[in-house]
């Protein structure tokens, strides 16, 4: 290994560390900002709290902590469902937690003179692991959901900014669960005041003419609303069903991933970062 690769390595695991370290006053403060609960609750969220943080600092060693991320986020919500908390409050925890820990990093960056390009690699890092656990938290939350649920479409639109929703889907979709899909994203869209609502299909196991001209529906509705629909998590072999069945889904922003939209999103300044 060269001397410029340990010392930019150095300088992520200072940055680690300098993150974990802060763990103890960051949790604090989001008590005290935060709604009170009864020490049967407060005492289990700040444990969950710390171990955020660590997942956090954590995603600046590597590109890769998916496995350490949906463990987490499984757990996760099992805890809320325990402490019969709403998953809002995690939701708006790592936004939180983005905000304070991103002035961290902006603050010891500037501290040390880091490069631009080493400041832009450290920064990416911890955005990309906050974006993956809100959408590991989603997904979790929504196949939970799903198990409880057997008659009636589950549709849980997740709020993770101030003007942005996520709506995972899960199953099939025939045309009572479009309709409902529908009024819940048209009623929940204007409640929440949304910008922008990300459906994400990875769950969905057949787009076919009937399920592609529903979600044109739906996507003509929110607009006429004034919120932007994104689709995310096409999968390729229902991609290739949605070509040799002539469906084109025409000036629908769609992106393989829930992950890619939500980066788009923050590099087109719809998310506030700091």
């Amino acid at each position: 290994m060269s001397m410029n690769a340990i010392h930019d390595e150095n300088k992520y695991l200072e940055f680690i560390h300098i993150i974990v370290d802060s763990k103890v006053t960051l949790i604090q403060e989001r008590t005290n900002e935060n709604t009170p609960y009864p020490n049967n609750v407060n005492v289990p969220l700040r444990k969950w709290r710390g171990e955020m943080i660590e997942l956090l600092a954590q995603s600046l060693r590597s590109h890769d902590i998916q496995q350490s991320i949906e463990g987490w986020a499984c757990s996760s919500v099992t805890l809320f469902k325990q402490l019969e908390v709403s998953l809002e409050v995690a939701l708006e925890d790592l936004h939180y937690f983005r905000h304070e820990i991103g002035k961290i990093i902006k603050t010891n960056a500037i501290e040390n003179e880091l490069s631009l390009e080493t400041f832009y690699d450290i920064l990416s890092l911890f955005h990309s692991g906050v974006d993956q656990a809100i959408y590991r938290l989603t997904v979790s939350y929504s196949h939970s959901l799903a198990g409880t649920v057997s008659s009636e479409l589950s549709i849980p639109i997740v709020k993770v900014t101030k003007t942005i929703a996520i709506l995972p889907l899960i199953g099939d979709i025939n045309s009572g669960r479009a309709k409902d899909l529908m009024e819940r994203a048209l009623s929940e869209g204007a409640s929440m005041e949304l910008h922008y609502l990300i459906i994400d299909l990875s769950g969905v196991s057949v787009v076919d003419t009937m399920v592609a001209d529903q979600l044109i529906k739906v996507v003509a509705a929110l607009k006429l609303a004034g919120i932007q629909a994104i689709l995310t998590g096409i999968r390729p072999q229902i991609a290739q069903t949605m070509v040799n069945l002539g469906i084109v889904l025409k000036h629908i922003p769609m992106f393989a991933s829930l992950h890619t939209a939500l980066i788009h999103l923050q590099k087109s300044k719809s998310i506030q970062k700091f």
